[in-house]
């Protein structure tokens, strides 16, 4: 586990999910690659290329959404994007390590597998305004075997 001990405010642009993780795979990869291209475009690119970069999936009515987002401190959010506070607390990390293409055998991993078996309960998105969120980081080389990425979990405590 670990404490968050303040909010983090990110801004970025959100895409429309499926129902399909394989879809969905295809849909997020596209997603960032515009992501990345607007960063560049608007010189946004973070301290020379150590940067932070989340992907927060959150849903909205029946629907599944994707916001690939930096950190923001005291700049002009830009129009087009949107912002989303990631609230403090406690959170499980799940580190995703390999290729992209294997972080939905992951994700089936922490929610089907690990969670179930564990005392763990999420918190709900209607306290945290998303469902987990991924972090990348120096970490992450794009299909590299030996890449990392954190998967973060609000972890419901008892206030």
């Amino acid at each position: 586990m670990k404490m968050i001990e303040q909010n983090i405010n990110v801004c970025g642009l959100v895409t429309e999910l499926t129902n399909s993780q394989t879809e969905n795979f295809g849909i997020i990869q596209k997603h960032w690659s515009e992501f990345n291209a607007e960063l560049k475009r608007r010189k946004l690119n973070q301290n020379g290329g150590n940067w932070t970069k989340y992907g927060i999936t959150f849903k909205t009515d029946k629907k599944y959404f994707y916001l690939t987002a930096i950190p923001v401190t005291n700049f002009t959010i830009p129009d087009n994007f949107t912002h989303l506070e990631i609230p403090k607390g406690e959170y499980k990390i799940f580190t995703h390590q390999g290729k992209m293409e294997n972080i939905k055998k992951t994700l089936f991993e922490i929610y089907k597998i690990v969670l179930p078996k564990s005392n763990l309960k999420t918190e709900d998105q209607t306290e945290t305004g998303f469902i987990h969120f991924e972090k990348y980081d120096y970490r992450f080389k794009w299909n590299d075997p030996n890449s990392m990425i954190d998967i973060y979990l609000p972890i419901k405590t008892n206030k």
